[in-house]
């Protein structure tokens, strides 16, 4: 009896350790569900999609993996394809016709819009050469009173001297607000261009004449050349 209890108590202990054992190489394969993935991508749309896994026609695209509280735990980046480029400049591009053809219903709805946006610049431009010909009065009245110093022999009196170097400097600055005004200018005429040249094209309408051209021929019109004998301005 002593030995048969001998016996039962140690295959107690060895299927005791046994199982332990396994509980500790089982423990992960155990949690596998629970630890599944979500993963994220966006497609050439711009849609976003969320799966366990990328289908067949989006292999290689970026995604995201995440577990199914959210929470982000690696991002698989790669580089962007040639199509994948392509796509996305063509959704662009398909966007900005959509609001092209939203905003206008006719050619010359273009040319007044971009005649609307010229005429916030010139009313600027104008304002400024006005301003810039009052500083110019100003500057040459302190001018004339510093000379009328030097020719006296005398110091320019620093108030003077320093109503000279206000109106230089502002000058140069309207100078500079003037550029940038006729640049932006230049800026909006190619702007408007282009959208009327797409607009034109999705609407397959034909372009009008240019300028110099004969209508008849189509032919360019070339102008007179000048006489040799003729002088120029000095």
């Amino acid at each position: 009896m002593r030995i048969l209890t001998i016996l039962t108590l140690l295959a107690f202990s060895f299927g005791s350790t046994v199982f332990a054992a396994g509980k500790e190489t089982g423990a992960a394969p155990a949690n596998t569900g629970n630890s599944k993935r979500i993963i994220k991508w966006v497609d050439s749309h711009g849609v976003t999609h969320y799966g366990d896994k990328l289908p067949a026609q989006e292999a290689g695209r970026s995604n995201s993996e995440m577990t199914n509280h959210g929470v982000v735990v690696k991002q698989n980046v790669t580089n962007v394809t040639k199509n994948e480029q392509e796509d996305a400049e063509r959704l662009a591009q398909q966007r900005k016709d959509g609001i092209l053809l939203a905003s206008y219903t006719k050619v010359e709805e273009i040319d007044m819009a971009r005649d609307r946006y010229l005429q916030m610049d010139q009313a600027a431009i104008q304002a400024l050469t006005s301003q810039k010909d009052g500083v110019n009065g100003r500057l040459t009245r302190n001018m004339k009173t510093a000379e009328g110093f030097g020719k006296r022999n005398k110091p320019v009196p620093a108030y003077v001297a320093e109503e000279i170097s206000i109106a230089k400097n502002e000058l140069v600055s309207i100078d500079r607000q003037i550029a940038a005004r006729k640049q932006n200018m230049q800026l909006i005429t190619a702007r408007f261009s282009d959208e009327k040249a797409r607009f034109m094209e999705l609407k397959q309408l034909a372009p009008p004449a240019q300028a110099g051209t004969s209508p008849s021929s189509n032919v360019a019109v070339m102008p007179t050349p000048m006489s040799a004998t003729a002088t120029t301005a000095k």
